[in-house]
């Protein structure tokens, strides 16, 4: 009785692929439940004897870092972890070689069974595989067997990434698997994959050859006679062709086979628009008997890069239609679960595009998996970013991570580029950030450590391309970098981080002319926008999700007239984590199509108007259905739709039809009522009408605030900025304006912004204290008289010492604050807010002054109302 409850705990505790009373060919445990978690080092703990009582209980995967990279103190963790698991081990592991396999561990994984040292593995974004068959214990009644691994994620200067736009989330953060297997079996100890590889070197229309080359050991003691079956099926499991042969392989020794290729006639062709995906079996048959297994995805397509054509697959000229993604996503970091994977994956197709990069690591099996799936062309990448330390240890590792990743993702149809790096000029041989490369010894030890990365990527895989992302420095093309990979790609961001959007065409087109025999590739661009702040009027480096659009359907427009361009991908399709980064978010970069916890923006829906035939309408104002506006003022509504016409009505008022322009664009300027409005845009499509329906929260304001039609209650202002802020209180900030009489506006000084990688402390406003007025003289309001509570805030704009920027602060003459220095009082880009009640007679109104007595007065925001 003890005995079945043992092995009944024993089952329930440990997820398998086996069905209970069969034998399985391959045990594969997931061991992703019940581990205990210390977070920091500690001494022996991978001895069994260790008490982890008090250790916190978690399930895999996870990670350390889902929050603390998102505090005010501009750290995160980047230490040691450790975890431990315990699991009972029945007999029917006896005579089984024994695995252990992580999908990702970051970044550095020393593992132990049972106090004993398993094997190390460096680099946060491989799987790898460890052989523990002889450090289990196994007996007649299930056995109990300990797992302990201690993880590092701090910086190691020979493992990249070195230069990181992006948190680095310390954790066992994919899925974890025990394997048993025969002792002779296909190779388990290859670089973290399967021993299998399926390649396709010749596809056409009417006949594809499959090519199957994979390694088999013989771990025992005997010599083992055995037959190697490949059987290939079709989307309806019927077999479509199969090939086979027997073998004898000696004792502990392990043989590469490659049968004769398969040949099928009239392939089902493997495309986005018809990802057609046939199944090859792979067994060792002995005896009669299925001894191991594999089962991989297959893909029939042929793919070429040209420098005057684009890119073509299957025979046709196909436009690359192309996002990037990072992993992580609000709250989880990145340990995410299949179900994340595949709501980013399908949020990806339905927005229409065909193609994905993997930035800037490789990620979990099971995204390449969903890629085949749902028929998304993938570029994936090790994850050397920015910066390369050029020695022998830094890239011993680096071509570990490029063996690792092919190995681990060959057999996927949907990956049709491999990288290697990324923006490797941008950064100096000391670590900084510079614009020119000024050390030709330094450049030339990158390059050549450039050619050795993409050699490896090209003598593991003949059959795809390699590239590298490059910045649009001139470096490059100087130094020869550009030459290195069979495809040239560029990260261009013209129009957000300087210039202006129309740019883009006439700069790519430049490379084009310097480099005519190079197939060139858009690896990144984008702007990016935060859905509290909105504008009538779009300005770079605003942050609204209107100049995000802008800068987006300038790009979307320009790409149309450049028929040697393969094809794009925008940066970002998810808004993704970038610590200590400033902007409006401090440590989010925000150039994503949809919001970090996967709310799609309304840049979203330009792209799927663009890039996805089905009918659609779409009222762009998703990200601005609160907004504010002087009365009788006209507002924007902005209309995405691939249909021949749309009509508008708001509150029931119809507007003239429009027709889309070249980027399936139509704006309206109509009136909005104090309160809720109701937006309708109509098209019709061959199936019927498409409709789509929104409501807008409109504040209004009057020019006069002493107009007793509209008594004055409250008026907050986002100072120094063309936006409006929505606070977490839902208050609309009115964008900044000149004083005017018998209204309100600031008096003197000119409208600023932080600089973009400035950090704001103490605020969970961060938009408010983005901009400011520089050297301000005055802030006025035309109110009636009455008692009011006045709030003011600020932040010091620059690095400067004490006493550099000392001013008072006076309303109607009477002085509120005095020698206000704000960098000796609260220091560099700390948020700081002021209240104050006071009472406005005489009919004089509010007049805020600012006295500058050394340096400059600023000011970030004001906000006036009535007090009860």
């Amino acid at each position: 009785m003890i005995r079945r409850l043992l092995i009944c705990l024993f089952l329930l505790s440990n997820k398998y692929t086996a069905v209970v009373g069969q034998q399985s060919v391959r045990i594969q445990w997931s061991i992703n439940d019940n581990w205990k978690y210390l977070p920091q080092g500690a001494d022996f703990a991978q001895r069994p004897k260790a008490d982890d009582s008090k250790w916190q209980s978690v399930n895999i995967p996870h990670t350390w870092n889902a929050k603390d990279p998102f505090d005010d103190d501009e750290t995160s963790r980047r230490d040691i972890s450790w975890y431990r698991k315990k699991m009972l081990l029945d007999k029917r592991f006896k005579d089984k070689k024994i695995y252990l396999n992580f999908e990702g561990a970051y970044q550095v994984a020393d593992v132990y069974v049972n106090g004993v040292f398993a094997g190390q593995h460096k680099g946060g974004y491989t799987g790898f595989t460890f052989d523990i068959t002889s450090l289990v214990k196994l007996g007649d009644t299930p056995t109990e067997n300990l797992i302990a691994v201690q993880l590092n994620n701090a910086q190691d200067n020979f493992i990249p990434p070195l230069s990181i736009g992006y948190a680095s989330y310390g954790g066992i953060y994919r899925d974890a698997w025990l394997i048993g297997t025969n002792k002779l079996h296909f190779k388990m100890l290859d670089h973290g994959a399967s021993g299998l590889y399926i390649s396709t070197p010749k596809v056409d229309s009417t006949l594809a050859s499959v090519n199957i080359s994979t390694t088999v050991s013989n771990d025992d003691h005997t010599e083992r006679k055995f037959e190697l079956l490949h059987v290939i099926y079709d989307a309806r499991k019927k077999e479509v062709a199969r090939t086979h042969k027997s073998y004898v392989l000696a004792p502990n020794k392990e043989i590469v086979l490659e049968l004769d290729p398969v040949n099928i006639k009239n392939p089902e062709l493997w495309s986005p628009d018809k990802p057609y995906l046939y199944t090859v079996k792979t067994q060792l048959i002995e005896k009669g008997q299925v001894i191991d297994e594999l089962n991989n995805s297959l893909g029939f397509r042929w793919f070429n890069f040209d420098p005057d054509k684009g890119f073509s697959l299957n025979g046709k000229k196909l436009i690359l239609k192309g996002t990037n993604r990072h992993q992580d996503m609000k709250d989880h970091g990145d340990a995410l679960s299949a179900g994340d994977h595949y709501r980013d994956l399908k949020l990806i197709k339905d927005m229409g595009c065909n193609f994905l990069r993997l930035a800037h690591y490789p990620q979990a099996p099971e995204v390449l998996k969903l890629a085949d799936k749902l028929g998304l062309l993938i570029w994936e990448e090790i994850p050397l970013v920015n910066y390369m330390n050029p020695v022998p240890e830094f890239l011993k590792n680096s071509k570990t991570m490029i063996r690792e990743m092919i190995r681990q993702n060959y057999n996927h149809p949907s990956v049709i580029i491999w990288g290697s790096m990324n923006e490797v000029l941008l950064w100096s041989e000391k670590a900084e950030r510079i614009q020119v490369q000024e050390n030709g010894v330094y450049v030339n030890k990158v390059k050549a450590y450039a050619k050795k990365l993409d050699s490896t990527v090209r003598a593991e895989d003949p059959y795809r391309y390699s590239t590298m992302a490059m910045h649009m420095g001139d470096d490059y093309d100087k130094y020869g970098l550009s030459d290195i990979p069979q495809l040239a790609s560029y990260n261009i961001y013209n129009g957000w981080y300087s210039g202006k959007p129309e740019e883009f065409k006439p700069a790519i087109e430049e490379k084009h002319r310097q480099n005519p025999k190079q197939a060139l590739f858009i690896s990144e661009y984008g702007a990016e926008a935060d859905n509290r702040v909105n504008t009538e009027n779009p300005q770079r480096f605003d942050f609204t999700g209107q100049y995000q659009r802008l800068y987006h359907e300038s790009y979307l427009s320009q790409m149309k007239e450049m028929p040697y361009l393969a094809g794009t991908a925008i940066w970002n399709q998810f808004d993704f984590s970038q610590p200590n980064v400033g902007g409006v978010s401090n440590n989010m970069n925000q150039k994503g199509m949809v919001t970090w916890d996967r709310k799609p923006k309304d840049s979203y829906y330009l792209y799927k108007a663009n890039w996805n035939a089905e009918p659609m309408v779409y009222i762009a104002s998703r990200d601005w259905t609160h907004r504010a506006g002087l009365t009788g003022s006209k507002s924007t509504i902005e209309v995405y739709a691939n249909l021949s016409e749309v009509s508008l009505s708001v509150n029931g008022v119809a507007y003239e039809v429009k027709q889309p322009d070249r980027v399936k664009k139509m704006v309206w300027k109509v009136n909005l009522k104090e309160g809720f409005n109701h937006i309708d845009a109509t098209g019709k499509s061959a199936a019927g009408l498409v409709n789509d329906h929104l409501v807008i929260k409109y504040d209004t304001y009057t020019q006069n605030l002493k107009n007793t039609a509209l008594p004055f209650t409250q008026l907050a202002v986002n100072v120094g900025s063309n936006a409006q802020y929505l606070d977490g209180s839902d208050h609309v900030w009115l964008e900044d304006r000149p004083y005017q009489t018998g209204s309100f506006g600031y008096i003197g000084g000119s409208p600023a912004m932080l600089n973009i990688k400035t950090v704001k402390k103490n605020t969970n406003d961060n938009p408010l204290f983005y901009t400011y007025q520089d050297d301000i003289k005055g802030y006025r309001f035309d109110v009636p008289d009455g008692m009011y509570e006045l709030e003011l805030c600020f932040t010091e704009s620059d690095k400067i010492p004490a006493n550099e920027r000392v001013f008072d602060v006076s309303v109607n003459g009477d002085k509120l604050l005095e020698n206000l220095d704000l960098s000796a009082q609260y220091g560099f880009g700390v948020a700081l807010k002021k209240k104050y009640r006071l009472s406005v007679s005489n009919g004089t109104g509010l007049q805020v002054t600012f006295k500058a007595i050394k340096g400059k007065a600023v000011l970030s925001g004001i906000k006036l109302k009535t007090a009860l």
